[in-house]
């Protein structure tokens, strides 16, 4: 929700960022792998027990995996190769973060395995329906919205970060909001096939 409606809001800042590394040679698929890179330090930082460390470097990776697309686009660089290692990424970097809370929280296992059940079933329909519907504005694949998008994840985990000892219950209302978003895109795909 938040990556569709309040991205106005903060692209003057992507696009400023995208121009600069424009400049230096610097290219979208760099800026993926940097965002990746630092989403796996941020879990490295997590799972030793730094969540101050873990917000910073969590926040800055989500910063550059904003800016990877606007500088693609910017430099006429799209394609669905980057969107694809874009994803992967995305992806990869959530579930290390969840395994991170994994190892400092085990009492929470139970939790984060019912989050991650969620986080595969709510990407089955994202991804079923990006192969499926016609290609979304400004995207090399379709894009639904929907309640939870990568910034509320990473509110999520922000949360229980800051907040050890509720990491059970924020996983679960974590994992239902992303239930909700699946079933979203779900009814909206499938209405688009209906009508």
């Amino acid at each position: 929700m938040l990556d569709t409606h309040a991205r106005r809001l903060f692209q003057p800042l992507f696009d400023t960022m995208a121009y600069a590394l424009g400049r230096r040679g610097i290219g979208p698929a760099a800026v993926t792998l940097s965002a990746a890179l630092l989403g796996g330090l941020a879990a490295g930082a997590l799972a030793l027990g730094w969540p101050v460390l873990f917000l910073a470097l969590l926040w800055l990776s989500g910063l550059l995996d904003a800016v990877d697309g606007t500088l693609a686009r910017q430099g006429g660089l799209t394609s669905r190769a980057g969107a694809m290692l874009d994803i992967v990424c995305d992806r990869a970097v959530e579930a290390l973060v969840i395994v991170a809370f994994g190892l400092r929280f085990p009492e929470a296992r139970l939790e984060l395995l019912v989050l991650c059940a969620a986080i595969i079933l709510s990407l089955t329909v994202f991804l079923t329906a990006a192969a499926a519907l016609p290609t979304s504005v400004g995207k090399s694949f379709h894009y639904q919205a929907g309640l939870a998008e990568r910034s509320e994840g990473f509110l999520f985990f922000s949360l229980m970060a800051v907040w050890p000892s509720g990491v059970p219950e924020v996983a679960l209302v974590f994992a239902l909001v992303v239930l909700f978003t699946a079933g979203q895109r779900l009814r909206s795909a499938l209405g688009f096939f209906r009508d």
